[in-house]
């Protein structure tokens, strides 16, 4: 195992899935923990320092040191984050929505901690894949999240089609563009046999969040409109 630097730390950070009363979310000492750091990595820093503000940071957010993640190529970046990490004992990893790390490009963030021997804490918060799933009534044993599914027809058709032979096995959850949600479910109408079941999760934590599973017959006789709000898909038996 690798021998780990002395009171260096890399905090996970979950950030709101929606607008929500942070409360919900945030356990009392993962905030007290938040409003320790003063270093943070992120996707975006202005969506960051508006996070930090929200949930009651008490440093001038000027105060507060931000490096910004390349999403497309944190590689790139390989040298410019371990000296972050190392130049700051205690760094703070969010993500734009959710869970860093899942569905996000900062497991290239922990695996530089890792290898520069730095201890890596998770924190307790949401992740609207496992919210969706845990309501879903699917099987919550054998799962596979898929990300997203390809935007051109022949291989979205492909795709839905796999999920749907592999979800006889094993739940099959995915996401899309908000703004290409209601073309996603024509398609899920459009290609799915009647009785396999469709979840959706829609706006997970909003005031007006909603998570429906039935079988595609019964989504066939709904008029859905789900506009561009982000929602989790799934598909199960």
């Amino acid at each position: 195992m690798t021998n780990l630097r002395h009171g260096h730390e890399l905090f996970l950070i979950p950030v709101g899935i929606s607008n929500v009363d942070f409360s919900w979310y945030l356990p009392i000492n993962v905030l007290k923990t938040v409003h320790t750091l003063t270093a943070f990595i992120a996707e975006n820093a202005k969506t960051a320092r508006y996070f930090l503000k929200f949930v009651g940071h008490p440093t001038p957010l000027p105060s507060i040191e931000i490096l910004e993640l390349d999403k497309h190529n944190p590689a790139a970046q390989k040298k410019e984050i371990a000296q972050f990490l190392l130049q700051h004992k205690m760094v703070g990893l969010m993500s734009e929505a959710g869970m860093p790390c899942i569905a996000d490009p900062g497991n290239q963030i922990v695996r530089i901690a890792h290898q520069e021997g730095i201890k890596v804490k998770p924190l307790t918060g949401p992740s609207s894949i496992l919210l969706a799933l845990t309501a879903s009534g699917l099987n919550g044993q054998d799962f596979r999240f898929i990300g997203y599914l390809p935007a051109k027809s022949e291989e979205r058709q492909s795709a839905i089609l796999k999920c749907e032979k592999d979800s006889k096995t094993g739940t099959q959850l995915f996401i899309e563009a908000p703004y290409r949600n209601d073309q996603l479910m024509k398609d899920l109408y459009r290609f799915l046999h009647v009785d396999t079941m469709l979840l959706v999760a829609y706006n997970l934590t909003g005031e007006d969040e909603k998570i429906t599973c039935q079988p595609i017959s019964w989504w066939k006789t709904q008029s859905i409109d789900l506009g561009k709000v982000p929602c989790i898909f799934g598909l199960g038996v």
